[in-house]
């Protein structure tokens, strides 16, 4: 395995990144850390499946990961973005770019995207190689962080802020990979959520095990 792929895992624990982006480490902020670790006493690290690597700080731990499929309900807008946000240890109902890539929504207007949907859903198979996170307790961020964050209320300064660190720091990342199957229903289909579940999970069962349950009158339909 490409061991690239764990080294620049390791180095972007610490970075910054923009929630309303996109999630991959090739999009994180800047090149240096936005958090002190302790630099100074260093370890190697054992990573499943990829081997050990030397010289990491102690403050980086790494567990196991895992394999799941997880199916959703038929959930609102707010519902699956707030799903998507603790996904990621995230508070609020705020679409992330992660949400909105994955459902195609590109106005850049989150209302205007809640009010067109009528529901969501998704029927995935998850796979986590192995899980990085700081273990360190206060995070304290470095002091040109603590410098360059505005005194007073300056909206383009704040962009400049944002474009510069992100909106966020990576504090934990998962590497891995999925395969998801996702629906979107537009406020002018006239399925019910339960129509729409059944497809859901026929489509999601004919691709993760192979079998099809498909009945004629949802086959025959056009999903919006």
């Amino acid at each position: 395995m490409n061991n690239g792929i764990v080294e620049k895992a390791i180095s972007s624990l610490g970075r910054g990144f923009d929630l309303t982006s996109d999630f991959r480490l090739k999009y994180c902020k800047g090149r240096e850390r936005l958090i002190l670790l302790n630099e100074t006493e260093k370890k190697e690290i054992s990573i499943p499946g990829f081997g050990a690597f030397k010289d990491v700080s102690v403050d980086i731990k790494c567990d196991k990961g895992d394999r799941t499929r997880y199916q959703s309900d038929m959930l609102d807008f707010n519902q699956m973005a707030e799903f998507f946000n603790q996904k990621c240890s995230l508070g609020g109902k705020i679409p992330s770019g992660e949400f909105n890539s994955m459902f195609g929504f590109q106005s850049g207007l989150w209302a205007k995207d809640a009010a067109k949907t009528k529901c969501l859903g998704l029927d995935g198979y998850f796979i986590v190689l192995f899980n990085l996170h700081i273990d360190r307790s206060p995070l304290l961020l470095s002091d040109q962080v603590l410098n360059d964050v505005p005194s007073a209320w300056d909206p383009p300064a704040l962009a400049r802020f944002i474009e510069k660190y992100g909106t966020h720091v990576i504090v934990g990342l998962s590497i891995g990979g999925q395969d998801v199957v996702l629906v979107r229903q537009d406020k002018s289909s006239n399925l019910q959520p339960s129509q729409l579940k059944k497809h859901l999970d026929d489509l999601g069962d004919q691709l993760f095990t192979g079998t099809c349950s498909f009945t004629p009158n949802i086959k025959n339909q056009r999903l919006k």
